[in-house]
């Protein structure tokens, strides 16, 4: 989301972002990521405190002199030296005393801000998966739920086979999986602290690197140049696209099965809800059309990660400005339509009315495969393709077939009547069962 910073100093969301604000919002804030900065700042003294690069006094005169640093001194300095991380510097050197001259020694900003960054993705990454592994169950429950619940499947808008209703849930489940597989293997808890062009130059070493890193919960880069390749950015942007991508999935198939002539499936619609401002009659699906309206701006920021890739020389800035809004944005807006998502199938509404209706309005003609597959035997799939396709385009599909003389050659009446009376989902249950089987064995929980 956007940021503005308001007189206060605090980090203010925009009109239209503090509309989905959630928790990750406040680990992007401007007094966490301070709060964070801090951190860093002091790891960094302790470590070479304790492999004797400056004394132990003072580390702890850096580190007593974090606890003075507030956000409105800081900014009060950048505004001023138009730097942010040397306004952190300085505000530390300040209450630092004879210390403040080790503050920062040897590093770099990115050495800072890589680290801020990937402790911050840490963490909104373990939020992500939680929520994502509470969809996950919310869709298992609906695939048990409706194993048994028939219903036309479509391809292209149009009739299709039948299937059963849970059989969908258990794709749904399945992708999911393999997106939230995506996200865990993102390596965001990588960093450096490798000085100004990543080769430990001037005072910054390996080991300050290793040992920091490691105190911290995280991992060095194998090598960097100034910042970490943010290729490792990218992947994450991209994980969040996938993830939000199979939630916008679910939320169109609401929005059309919801559609009046359809009328399968349904948003809860609260006892007050209004629809539209104008018709009183309208009960539109809107929570599901805002969650495909946020996935196209989680996709499309996903081509400004890769932009980031491609830095000048030892690094640019170019990454910086848009990452400070396209990373908290995508976090942020993938932990709201998961929270959206699982309010609406907590309540969906299943007309199983109307599904039995538009399975039977369907069900001659969905039968065309079940009858191909009778008469490939005798006259060959090309040849029998041909002749059910015919009898589909007249007015009576199933009066047509009973009437062909040639068909009834090859398959009995009694037969024909059989197949068209019975409700053919295929392997739909079994398919069902595996997914939810491996669902309870091994997809159930992501923990980074």
């Amino acid at each position: 989301m956007v940021f503005l910073e308001c007189k206060k100093n605090s980090l203010m969301w925009s009109d239209a972002s503090s509309r989905y604000n959630t928790p990750i919002s406040g680990i992007f804030s401007a007094e966490n990521k301070l709060k964070l900065q801090l951190l860093v700042e002091a790891k960094l003294a302790s470590t070479q405190a304790k492999l004797n690069i400056i004394d132990q006094e003072d580390a702890n005169n850096i580190n007593q002199a974090l606890k003075h640093v507030d956000l409105s001194r800081v900014n009060e300095i950048e505004k001023e030296i138009h730097h942010d991380v040397m306004s952190v510097v300085k505000a530390i050197a300040e209450k630092s005393g004879s210390a403040g001259g080790k503050v920062h020694l040897g590093a770099t900003s990115s050495d800072i801000q890589d680290t801020v960054l990937a402790l911050q993705l840490v963490k909104s990454r373990r939020l992500l998966l939680d929520k994502l592994d509470k969809l996950s169950e919310v869709i298992a429950n609906l695939a048990e739920k409706y194993k048994d619940l028939p219903m036309i499947g479509r391809t292209h808008g149009q009739f299709a086979v039948p299937i059963v209703v849970g059989f969908k849930f258990a794709n749904y489940l399945y992708e999911l999986h393999l997106a939230k597989e995506n996200l865990f293997g993102t390596s965001i808890n990588l960093s450096k602290f490798s000085g100004a062009v990543g080769n430990y130059a001037s005072s910054m070493r390996m080991d300050i690197e290793s040992e920091l890193l490691e105190s911290l919960e995280l991992k060095p880069t194998k090598i960097s140049t100034q910042v970490v390749t943010r290729l490792i950015h990218a992947q994450y942007m991209n994980a969040l696209a996938l993830c939000s991508s199979i939630i916008e999935r679910i939320a169109k198939e609401i929005r059309n099965l919801q559609r009046s002539e359809i009328n399968e499936w349904m948003e809860p619609f609260m006892q007050h809800q209004v629809g539209s401002s104008s018709m009183p009659h309208k009960k539109n699906p809107h929570k599901s059309e805002r969650i495909s309206g946020l996935s196209r701006v989680i996709r499309g920021n996903v081509a400004i990660a890769l932009e980031n890739i491609s830095l000048e020389h030892e690094r640019d800035i170019t990454h910086s400005s848009v990452e400070r809004i396209i990373i908290p944005e995508s976090t942020n807006l993938l932990y709201y339509i998961t929270e959206e998502i699982i309010k609406i199938l907590d309540n969906l509404v299943i007309n199983e009315i109307n599904i039995k209706r538009n399975l039977e309005k369907a069900s001659d003609v969905s039968k065309t495969e079940e009858i191909l597959k009778h008469l490939v035997p005798a006259i060959g799939r090309q040849r029998g393709h041909e002749m059910l396709r015919k009898h589909a385009l007249s007015k009576n599909f199933k009066d047509s077939l009973l009437t062909d003389n040639e068909i009834l050659k090859h398959i009995s009446k009694e037969k024909l009547a059989d197949i068209l009376n019975t409700e053919n989902v295929g392997l739909s249950k079994p398919k069902i069962e595996q997914i939810l089987k491996l669902y309870h064995e091994k997809w159930r929980m992501y923990r980074s």
